[in-house]
This record gives structure tokens, C-alpha cells and sequence, in this order.
């Protein structure tokens, strides 16, 4: 999860610096995904707390 999450961030910021950065629709789609698994982490952590 870590790693998936530092990627993403890195497509973040390349997509705040880059004026031609075009995001292809596998990683997008792969982006939403760790978002998603991301939320469910958390809000497991939170219910067990």
C-alpha cells in the first residue's frame, strides 16, 4: 500500500509541474483503486478504535 500510495503522489506532483502531463487510463483507474482500499484501511482503523 505504501508504495502504490508514493506513486500516486508522484503522479500528483509530476501533473502539478509538468504543463504537457497527460495521466494514462490504467494509472488513473489504478489511482481510484488505492483510494479506495486507502478508505476502507482507515475507516477499519477508526472502527476498531
Amino acid at each position: 500500500m505504501g508504495r502504490r500510495i508514493v506513486d500516486a503522489s508522484k503522479t500528483r506532483e509530476d501533473s502539478d509541474y509538468d504543463d504537457e502531463f497527460i495521466v494514462k487510463p490504467e494509472e488513473t483507474q489504478n489511482q481510484i483503486e488505492t483510494a479506495e482500499e486507502l478508505i476502507k484501511l482507515v475507516e477499519k482503523y477508526i472502527n476498531e478504535k
